[in-house]
């Protein structure tokens, strides 16, 4: 419904932001890193995702397109709400959450408010399914093909767009990624290599 709210941070809350858009005050929903990252009275422009109920509309909010992506890639995992979507990334990085689904880390999503096993396992064997998927991916992350034509046949590149990278950093942590182990290495290798150089950063 709403692309995107454009305004100043009037007030903050342990878990919202009250966002000022020409007087007009929404209740938005932020990761934690966006939360500590705004301030009172400071402007700011918050991709919006909106979820909306019978008895409720609730407006998550995000600064970044790739962490809308991965947001949006979390509700589509059953058994997976905008809540529990927002918890994994507050608890999360993308780089993390990369390497748990990867090395098939349980553990690492049960350490989220709201998750448990089952769940947990739902969602390392469901984004792994997804990853590769570029084409759908690309139209999630609203980039266009004049990007990088290297998305389009790079598996490592298309699999770390997949986890919420842009193609600019998809393809400098790949090619970071062939440094360290080889272009000759296994892709899931790479990914992984590509993901540990992202986080030292």
């Amino acid at each position: 419904m709403f692309a995107f709210l454009r305004g100043v941070v009037a007030a903050k809350t342990a878990e919202h932001l009250h966002l000022d858009v020409n007087g007009v005050g929404y209740e938005v929903f932020v990761p934690d890193s966006v939360h500590r990252r705004l301030r009172p009275d400071q402007p700011a422009t918050l991709l919006t995702y909106c979820h909306i109920r019978e008895d409720s509309f609730t407006i998550f909010g995000f600064l970044r397109e790739e962490e809308k992506a991965l947001f949006i890639m979390l509700l589509s995992i059953s058994g997976i709400g905008p809540k529990v979507a927002l918890a994994i990334l507050s608890t999360m990085s993308p780089a993390e959450i990369g390497r748990a689904v990867l090395d098939s880390d349980v553990t690492a999503f049960t350490k989220v408010g709201g998750v448990g096993k089952k769940t947990a396992q739902r969602v390392v064997l469901e984004m792994k399914a997804k990853m590769g998927q570029d084409a759908e991916l690309s139209a999630i992350l609203g980039e266009d093909d004049s990007v990088d034509d290297a998305g389009d046949t790079d598996d490592v590149i298309a699999a770390m767009m997949s986890l919420g990278c842009t193609p600019q950093e998809a393809k400098k942590a790949a090619t970071t990624a062939r440094k360290s182990l080889g272009k000759d290495a296994r892709d899931e290798d790479l990914v992984r290599e590509a993901l540990r150089s992202m986080a030292k950063v």
